[in-house]
């Protein structure tokens, strides 16, 4: 029998599932205190430009990333038969992982983050070269993953390893592009075409394959029933390899970029349809003989659902990617809930379903309180929709009044429509829509406290041994 060393996934994992919940309150303080209640709490560490950044790299680094790490330390292994290479390297990797990117995370109220959408992360803190560190910590774990997988016990590669080796790679290049290359190239138009293609894959060379492994593994694992089609799987996986790369420029259309990049990026984009539905019909079919299974399990509802927003993320893109959709939705609040859609309602949902089926099995015993966990998807997914929804609807309306103003055919049929409705209104009519969006954060907010507290007990509170000897026969 195997011994697996599940270390270094408790090292990513736990305090991972801490700065969700910080992450999450910074980002419910800002819709507040940058939207609702303008600069109520002022000062210069505390505005937008300084806390926004914490947000944002507390969520997709020292949450969603690390998360993901950490799921793959657990599962990677137990796909390949064989125990962890160098899991003491993991480690030590982990803690240098930690050290690295606190400091540098929460180093951005005093200014010193690079500036870069997603890449904030600054190259020195004092006397501490962090991006230098952070890219030696990814290398070190890149090294112990792919040799654990050369060194598997089986010789056929299941889609979740496929998918994690892709994502290795891809990380490797976009995180290298994102933070050193960009520096590189001509200020101007070059650096931000750039930085929209790190930006786009982010979350498509990332975050997307570290999430559709988790999927792919987990589902299987949670609904006790083999994948529904191996080659529908695969054909999802070199679909994103080769499309998923042309398509960040669909975020500078009408920009001052050539006519041809933008058409370039618009068609790919619509391409996207082939990974999705392959995805999100494979995944759906692998449910389909027992739904009764969504209903008693929080982390396949968490899973499902996640799969259902995948979906309609994967629709908003594209047709966010046609020119005269573009006119509307570009730069207005549509597309931030476009992007939370997709790092929380998509790929946080998997990540949470694979640390409910994760941390019960390598303490093993079960999850303290399912009824906790039935709350935390409840109040995750009323949340989310609130949320997600007061964006579209008040972004949408936000890019209508915009456009209205682009339809004058003179400047002076410009300007007058301007004064007639100014632009100071178009921020007062956002506000009840910023309101419900709030309202939504705090219900997020509280039900990943729960989720919280129902990790902490199942990890830090021992059952009494009949109860724990019965929980590891069943998980066993």
């Amino acid at each position: 029998m195997v011994h697996y060393d599940d270390r270094p996934a408790k090292v990513f994992l736990y305090p991972a599932i801490i700065f969700m919940v910080l992450g999450m309150a910074v980002g419910v303080f800002i819709a507040f205190n940058g939207f609702i209640f303008p600069d109520y709490f002022a000062g210069e560490y505390l505005h937008f430009g300084r806390v926004r950044p914490i947000h944002v790299g507390t969520v997709t680094l020292l949450w969603l990333l690390s998360a993901n790490i950490g799921l793959m330390f657990y599962f990677i292994p137990r796909l390949c038969g064989v125990p962890l290479w160098k899991p003491n390297w993991a480690i030590a990797a982990g803690i240098l992982w930690w050290l690295v990117l606190i400091i540098g995370n929460h180093s951005y109220p005093w200014g010193t983050n690079s500036g870069w959408e997603y890449a904030e992360l600054p190259t020195w803190v004092s006397w501490l070269p962090v991006k230098f560190l952070f890219t030696i910590c990814w290398l070190i774990i890149v090294v112990i993953f792919f040799t654990t997988i050369a060194r598997r016990k089986f010789k056929k590669l299941y889609v979740s390893l496929w998918y994690s080796m892709g994502t290795l790679i891809w990380t490797s290049i976009t995180i290298f592009v994102g933070y050193f290359v960009i520096n590189w190239v001509p200020e101007g138009i070059s650096r931000v075409n750039l930085n929209w293609f790190y930006v786009h894959n982010l979350v498509g060379l990332i975050y997307t394959p570290m999430g559709l492994a988790q999927a792919y593994y987990f589902l299987p694992k949670l609904a006790n029933t083999p994948i529904y089609s191996h080659r529908l799987s695969m054909i999802g996986f070199w679909s994103i390899a080769f499309i998923y790369a042309w398509i960040g420029t669909h975020h500078m259309i009408h920009g001052p970029i050539s006519q041809w990049l933008q058409t370039t990026s618009i068609i790919f984009s619509i391409w996207l349809f082939i990974p999705v539905w392959t995805v999100v019909y494979n995944l759906f079919q692998t449910l389909a003989k027992d739904w009764s299974k969504y209903l008693q399990s929080a982390a396949i509802r968490f899973l499902m659902t996640g799969v259902l927003f995948y979906l309609i993320t994967c629709i908003q893109g594209p047709l966010m990617a046609l020119r005269n959709v573009n006119e509307i939705t570009s730069k207005t609040d549509w597309v931030i809930g476009h992007s939370h859609i997709s790092l929380y309602g998509t790929f946080t949902f998997f990540a949470i379903a694979g640390i409910y089926q994760a941390v019960p099995t390598m303490c093993r015993r079960e999850i303290w309180s399912e009824k906790l966990a039935d709350w935390h998807f409840a109040l995750n997914l009323w949340g989310s929709l609130l949320f997600l929804f007061s964006l579209w609807v008040g972004g949408f309306l936000q890019g209508l009044t915009w456009a209205n103003w682009a339809n004058g055919s003179s400047y002076a049929e410009f300007h007058e429509n301007v004064v007639y409705y100014p632009f100071n209104q178009t921020i007062i009519d956002m506000r009840i829509w910023w309101i419900l969006r709030g309202i939504g954060g705090i219900i997020i907010l509280i039900g990943n406290i729960l989720f919280a507290i129902n990790l902490f007990n199942t990890v830090m509170l021992k059952p009494n041994l009949k109860e724990e000897l019965a929980s590891q026969e069943r998980l066993s």
